[in-house]
């Protein structure tokens, strides 16, 4: 049997990176990739990280029943007696741990001794947490003269220095680091390039590459800071998410890593999402019953129609807030995405209910996703008739002018971030008729988590781990080419 390559996925989220390396499998269907620890601080995505850990205990599409039973809230645990030591072994591949507090890094520093000892080619992935180097997380962290940005208050911006110190201590062969775009133009980028190219503790050095141009910054080859820069949308995933990934390989390593190859087509969002069972909104002031819902978004659908700009685009009958029902199994973005997405053996589709708007909400949801319907756009708040405009004064000076936006159906969703976990106002659904903002599993598509994939915790957290992570098909296409970078096919 060929080996296969232990991976630690630390600052983990509930795993994007891990998911699409673990998804990579060779001619005989057998994963390439093997998670042995990831390391996540926050409990919930602990939680899913634990279940996804179980999922891939069992051969490809062999996961027992129990474990979609669980997900579709059919039983209390996704285990039974005879998959309980399974259970207990993904237990012990995820660690919930802070790291840059004393003991938890002394926790996890004897696990990953544990699972390392005397392998000869290990692959570290992670992004430290990311918010202070992001463009508004700056704006958050500006002086007082508004001329600069103080980051040093903000412990997480330091981050990055954990990533670092386990790199020099525990020496994987490569590591891929991923954070956001602002993280170019901040005062530690040129810092943190020189940091991951210091000698590790065995007095190794890396070469560190770009995945989308070819050269070395360490071999004469100049690789300017865009260079890191991944577009998520050119690689078939249906979000126009970039992100900086920077690959190191120990300089041992004489093979050079390809480049990620473009896709041949374009996946918009309305492919990602097409499948998935139609729902309502809740409504969150007021009698909330399909038909309450159903009679005032028809109300509110011919008023806003009455009003010009757009066509009055009926609201379907019957729809419920949850479903029990799966997706269809569709190939969207051509066959290889929805082969990766979808899972005959759901018997539901999980983190798929919706949240709770109120009524005048959602004549702005709808009128916005009938607006982009007839234009292919969404609307800018100018756009917006004047008996729709919100009651506070930015309305029409906020510097985003779209703060009501709709994830078009022809182009790829905007970047699907944290802050969805708080309203749905800039993640309308494309379907007027529907009238609502994302599901968590809406999301999740867009982020090119397979329908499997369940995340834990309230559905406000399980908001925020989805906008926390990386791509897990895009985290596949850069498995491919770490693979081969250790011969490894």
């Amino acid at each position: 049997m060929k080996k296969t390559i232990p991976i630690v996925d630390i600052f983990a989220g509930p795993g994007g990176l891990g998911e699409g390396f673990c998804g990579l499998r060779n001619r005989e269907g057998n994963s390439i990739f093997n998670s042995v620890l990831a390391a996540e601080m926050d409990q919930h995505a602990h939680k899913t990280l634990t279940l996804r850990s179980f999922f891939r205990m069992f051969p490809n599409g062999r996961a027992p029943d129990s474990y979609y039973q669980y997900i579709a809230g059919k039983r209390a645990a996704p285990y039974t007696d005879d998959t309980l030591d399974a259970w207990t072994r993904a237990q012990e591949k995820s660690l919930c741990v802070e790291l840059g507090n004393a003991e938890d890094d002394a926790r996890f520093d004897s696990k990953i001794e544990e699972v390392i000892d005397g392998k000869d080619d290990w692959v570290l992935l992670g992004g430290p947490p990311c918010q202070a180097y992001s463009v508004i997380g700056r704006w958050r962290f500006r002086s007082d003269d508004g001329n600069s940005h103080d980051l040093d208050g903000d412990t997480k911006s330091h981050l990055y220095k954990q990533y670092l110190r386990i790199i020099h201590k525990f020496c994987p062969t490569i590591f891929v680091m991923e954070n956001v775009r602002g993280l170019l133009s901040s005062k530690y980028f040129d810092l943190i390039i020189s940091d991951l190219q210091k000698p590790n503790i065995r007095g190794e050095r890396y070469r560190l590459y770009s995945l989308v141009k070819e050269g070395e910054d360490s071999a004469g080859a100049r690789i300017e800071p865009i260079d890191y820069l991944i577009r998520a949308e050119e690689y078939g995933v249906p979000q126009r998410r970039h992100r900086v990934i920077i690959v190191g390989v120990l300089e041992h390593i004489t093979n050079s890593p390809g480049l990620l190859g473009k896709a041949d087509h374009v996946c918009t969002a309305g492919a990602a999402l097409s499948g998935l069972p139609p729902l309502r909104s809740g409504i969150s002031k007021g009698e909330n019953t399909d038909q309450a819902w159903y009679e005032t978004t028809t109300e509110l659908a011919a008023q806003v129609a009455g009003l010009g700009k757009i066509l009055h685009i009926p609201i379907r009958k019957n729809l419920k807030q949850a479903t029990g029902i799966p997706p269809e199994m569709i190939t969207p973005c051509r066959e290889v995405l929805g082969e990766w997405l979808n899972d005959p053996q759901l018997i539901t589709t999980p983190n798929h209910e919706t949240r709770g708007h109120m009524a005048s909400d959602l004549g702005r949801y709808y009128f916005a996703s009938a607006f982009a319907k007839a234009h292919n756009r969404t609307p800018r708040d100018t756009e917006f008739p004047a008996q729709l405009a919100p009651a506070h004064k930015s309305w029409q000076t906020n510097k985003f002018n779209d703060r009501f936006r709709v994830q078009v159906t022809g182009l790829p969703a905007t970047t699907v971030v944290a802050h969805i976990s708080k309203d749905g106002h800039s993640f309308i659904h494309p379907d007027p008729s529907q009238c609502r903002s994302l599901t968590v599993r809406e999301a999740a598509r867009l982020q090119t988590f397979p329908d499997n994939y369940y995340f834990e915790g309230p559905r406000t957290e399980q908001y925020k781990q989805v906008g926390n992570a990386v791509p897990p098909f895009l985290a596949l296409q850069i498995a491919k080419i770490v693979a081969g970078l250790l011969d490894v096919k």
